[in-house]
């Protein structure tokens, strides 16, 4: 049994691979799986989301191979760059994964696996796009048990983005399709307690909303948001009123 399981994870794993023009590679790695372009590929699991404890192992494996700066003249096999890809994402990780990346001098990148690899024809028409995810930045002001919460900024990866969609983008929150708020984060399912999308009517996205919590204590607050390609991008903060 252990054994069919490893042979469909790999299988799984060179399919994604495939798809994202990486090769595999062969020895017996445990948390790097391929290489593309010079960067070293992770291809996460279908069953649960990329975590920071991941991104650790990942970091960790990176370098006990050797993984280094490519400085052109020791032929070095390995650049300092790691492509990790993933279905899902816990919550806030590209910040802290981010920062934990840089604190190791290692290019990371967070890719997210569209759910276009599922559909037969899109995969032989060629049609999978990867995309990395982006940032989104929150603004909060607290009174009391009142809570002003506001999107600031979306940074998405221009490579990600058809030349013809950048040029119509004049203002940041034009990336956005629509946002939404979970005042009371439990750590499993997000609810969606308040959100705003454009309508035919009404183009404009509200990028502000406020809650007043009915009783004092800590709560965290998750904000996600969709993008126009239909990723979405999450921010926990955690409150005390």
């Amino acid at each position: 049994l252990l054994e069919q399981r490893l042979i469909r994870e790999e299988s799984y794993r060179k399919f994604i691979l495939d798809l994202y023009r990486a090769t595999s590679l062969k020895g017996g790695y445990t948390w790097l799986h391929g290489a593309k372009s010079g960067r070293l590929v992770h291809v996460g699991g279908v069953d649960a989301p990329v975590a920071l404890g991941d991104v650790q192992n990942i970091l960790k494996e990176f370098w006990k191979i050797g993984g280094r700066p490519s400085d052109g003249k020791t032929g070095a096999s390995h650049t300092n760059g790691i492509d990790i890809l993933g279905w899902e994402f816990a919550f806030d990780i590209n910040e802290t994964a981010s920062q934990m990346a840089a604190a190791n001098n290692v290019s990371l990148r967070l890719i997210k696996i569209p759910r276009e690899v599922l559909e037969k024809k899109a995969v032989e028409q060629g049609d999978i796009r990867f995309f990395e995810l982006a940032f989104v930045n929150v603004s909060v002001k607290q009174d009391k048990r009142k809570l002003d919460l506001a999107l600031t900024d979306f940074v998405m990866p221009p490579d990600d983005v058809p030349q013809e969609i950048q040029a119509n983008i004049s203002h940041w929150s034009q990336w956005v399709d629509y946002w939404a708020v979970d005042w009371d984060f439990k750590n499993d399912t997000f609810h969606n307690q308040w959100q705003s999308y454009r309508t035919r009517q009404n183009t404009k996205l509200t990028l502000a909303t406020e809650h007043h919590y009915a009783a004092p204590g800590t709560y965290q607050v998750v904000v996600k948001v969709i993008d126009i390609l239909g990723n979405d991008t999450t921010k926990t903060l955690t409150i005390t009123v």
